[in-house]
């Protein structure tokens, strides 16, 4: 039986969601949700599918077996709750919420009802980065030396002027690392382990905008090495994103999405991609994340990111933030 996704948010990320839907075996877009009614029949045109008058009748909608969450950050926690009592598995963009507290409250709503919940966290889903994750916790690189993650994207000023919400704390929870560099954060937790101790800075640099399109974080990893994360949003005119890690052995760099090991010939210098332009992701990874999600549904397991997940990569960008404000180092709840 296939299986009925609903989005929830017809902005740009929607797009993604509904080609991974549509991409997927045993998987149907059964609605979608706007909130704004005038724009109804422009998001059922758009993505191809009924637009429910709320998202309380779509909830109700017996044919949406799950939804995916592509609205406002800061509403990600509400919706998740709702569609948990309703019975509704849920995949939500990132971050999964603004504050712990909410991302405990979807973890342990959908646990109570019996339902999964899933984040886009995608790099997760690479195999080629999978392998890396594999290889480095078999040992092949050695004791962990170092980790670093390198975000110089361009976002222009109308970017955070095209909806109300973007660049704020109260609704994106904050700028250049919650919303785009909290991916490759995420890549490096995910690689490292956990982070023990940060102490960061952060300012606006370049845009008008509430919350920081600059941040810098020197971390200490519960294993004992050292790192380093750098996230803006005002390096024209966008350039890929790199992780590296490196150990007593062997080391391992990341630029765009290619992995480049030691002794192999360099790859031509990697498209700036995201790093230039929000559409300028592959669709590979909401592909592969929701495929992986619709298997977990089906059988009865965790998805490849869950609610933990998200809330483990959440709690170091909350960290990041704390140790910005206050000037003081800082321990990831």
């Amino acid at each position: 039986m296939s299986l009925g996704f609903a989005i929830v948010g017809t902005g740009m990320v929607a797009r993604y969601h509904a080609q991974a839907i549509r991409s997927t075996d045993g998987t149907h877009l059964a609605a979608v949700c706007r909130a704004d009614a005038a724009r109804r029949a422009e998001a059922e045109k758009e993505l191809g599918a009924p637009c429910s008058e709320s998202y309380e009748a779509l909830l109700a909608r017996p044919d949406v077996d799950a939804v995916c969450l592509c609205t406002p950050s800061g509403l990600h926690a509400a919706q998740a709750v709702q569609a948990a009592r309703a019975g509704k598995h849920v995949l939500v963009e990132k971050p999964m919420a603004l504050t712990l507290e909410d991302a405990a409250s979807m973890i342990d709503a959908c646990a109570t009802a019996g339902v999964k919940l899933g984040v886009v966290l995608q790099r997760r889903a690479d195999p080629s980065f999978q392998a890396l994750r594999a290889s480095i916790t078999a040992g092949e690189l050695g004791t962990p030396v170092l980790g670093i993650a390198t975000v110089p994207y361009l976002r222009g000023q109308a970017y955070y002027d095209s909806a109300a919400w973007r660049g704020t704390w109260a609704q994106d929870g904050g700028g250049a690392l919650m919303n785009q560099g909290i991916h490759l954060l995420d890549l490096l937790l995910w690689l490292m382990g956990d982070v023990s101790e940060v102490s960061a800075r952060f300012a606006t640099l370049a845009h008008e905008m509430e919350a920081e399109d600059c941040v810098t974080a020197t971390l200490r990893f519960a294993n004992g090495a050292l790192g380093s994360l750098a996230a803006t949003t005002a390096a024209a005119p966008g350039f890929p994103h790199r992780v590296e890690v490196y150990g007593s052995r062997s080391g391992i760099q990341i630029e765009g999405e290619a992995v480049m090991r030691p002794g192999e010939a360099r790859q031509d210098a990697a498209p700036a991609g995201a790093g230039a332009s929000p559409t300028g992701i592959s669709p590979t990874g909401h592909a592969r994340i929701l495929d992986d999600f619709a298997a977990a549904v089906r059988e009865e397991r965790a998805p490849l990111v869950p609610g933990e997940e998200g809330r483990r990569s959440l709690a170091l960008v909350l960290a990041v933030y704390e140790s910005a404000r206050t000037g003081r180092a800082v321990r990831p709840s």
